[in-house]
């Protein structure tokens, strides 16, 4: 008599957990996305987003992952997505690839409403229409499952780490100023002085792809601050150079960092970020 009444009671419990972790995690088939805070967390697949009411068309005239071709796909607004999540007015968005390559978004920019100046979407790559091939030699396939793209009043008001494509993962997370001490400035920098700028810039363009003294999630770059400072080892005129173009200075066959267009990079602030790099350099 004991063993059927303990076989009834497994199945009676497996028969309940099973709808509870699908209605928990949300989870079919096929790609997912996983949104995040810092107390919950949900997985939606490309079905339930594509199914969304608020997923519309969004035509992008010059995307910066494609070479600057126009695009067009279908989207959800990112301020959407992330309502459900507790965000903080100085918490970012680490957006994180199937790669594992992570960036750090301001959570105020994908969060802005519909009509601003800047407005960030997230692609959804469907079966029936994928996208084209990734440009470049080192890259493979298309840039879904899904990516960031962001509809600006002015060209390069956001950063191009910001394109973030290939994404696995939305979670909100404290300010890279806040999780990494090392990288700021001293109290008594004036606050329009450039290294200040340049520190602003190295988070926004840099930060996704390199470390500085340990600081960040990149690994696609070397550590900036170990064992050398860039600025300690390259005169000025030439790291400029060298950031602007990294193949005007050096090429080899496994380099990965892109050139940089002064319309996402302008000449400041490449200048800025010179300027907090010999600043870190002197006070080792």
């Amino acid at each position: 008599m004991a063993v059927p009444m303990i076989k009834q009671a497994i199945l009676l419990c497996l028969a309940f957990a099973a709808p509870v972790s699908a209605q928990t995690t949300g989870q079919t088939s096929g790609p997912s996305l996983t949104l995040a805070d810092r107390v919950k967390s949900s997985t939606l697949s490309r079905d339930a987003l594509l199914a969304r009411p608020d997923a519309v068309e969004v035509t992008i005239a010059r995307d910066p992952v494609y070479g600057g071709r126009a695009m067009s796909y279908r989207a959800i607004p990112a301020a959407a997505l992330l309502q459900e999540l507790a965000v903080g007015a100085d918490d970012f968005v680490q957006a994180r690839a199937t790669d594992d390559f992570s960036v750090s978004i301001p959570a105020r920019l994908l969060t802005a409403a519909a009509g601003s100046d800047v407005e960030a979407f997230v692609a959804i790559e469907t079966a029936a229409a994928p996208w084209p091939p990734l440009p470049g030699a080192n890259k493979k396939g298309s840039a879904g499952p899904f990516t960031i793209v962001w509809r600006m009043t002015t060209p390069g008001s956001v950063s191009g780490e910001y394109w973030a494509y290939h994404l696995a993962a939305l979670t909100i997370v404290d300010s890279p100023y806040k999780r990494w001490p090392q990288l700021a400035v001293g109290a008594d920098v004036p606050a329009v002085d450039p290294v200040r700028q340049g520190l602003d810039r190295y988070v926004a363009v840099c930060m996704a792809c390199h470390r500085f003294d340990g600081a960040g999630d990149g690994t696609m770059g070397p550590d900036l601050a170990r064992p050398l400072n860039p600025a300690e080892w390259f005169q000025p005129d030439a790291l400029r150079k060298f950031i602007r173009d990294p193949k005007s200075v050096r090429d080899w066959p496994d380099a990965k960092m892109a050139a940089a267009d002064p319309e996402s990079l302008p000449d400041a602030d490449i200048d800025a970020i010179v300027a907090w790099l010999t600043y870190k350099a002197r006070r080792k």
